[in-house]
């Protein structure tokens, strides 16, 4: 083997260990704020139980942001444990988590009842779902297996 094969070799080995620290890192990092995304809902919501007399949609946006909160911890954590399989899919995990802030955006205009965020906030989620459209629909296709006769 010569001396730049094996040089490359070495810079790809330290490659894909930095990329599976990276990842490590931010699965761990994912867990904690779940934790803690967790932990902060189970307060709220016990906030808004105890106050539901004098809680206002304030409130009741507080918790639909923190619950909005979880999924984007969780789906971030999942799309790198699915890249790991298939790298092609952190484009597409990173699309959906779009779409699901574009939803809670959504989700929020409607709640403080604006007409301006939820035409704008409706936009932006048409175009990520455009995109993912796309990506599922023309990207994503060759790497499917073909079923065998």
């Amino acid at each position: 083997m010569s001396k730049r094969k094996k040089s490359v070799e070495a810079l790809l080995w330290l490659g894909r260990g930095l990329i599976l620290l990276v990842d490590y890192i931010i699965v761990i990092m994912m867990v904690i704020l779940v934790f803690f995304a967790v932990l902060i809902i189970i307060n709220d919501l016990l906030n808004t139980w105890n106050n539901w007399k004098t809680a206002g949609m304030e409130q009741v946006q507080i918790v639909a942001n923190d619950v909005f909160f979880l999924i984007v911890f969780m789906e971030i954590t999942r799309s790198v444990v699915v890249g790991r399989k298939q790298p092609e899919m952190y484009l597409v995990a990173l699309a959906e988590v779009g779409f699901v802030v574009t939803i809670r955006e959504i989700i929020a205009a409607v709640i403080m009842r604006s007409f301006y965020n939820l035409l704008l906030s409706s936009l932006s989620s048409l175009v990520i779902a455009t995109v993912l459209l796309i990506i599922y629909r023309y990207v994503l296709p060759h790497r499917t297996p073909t079923e065998r006769k």
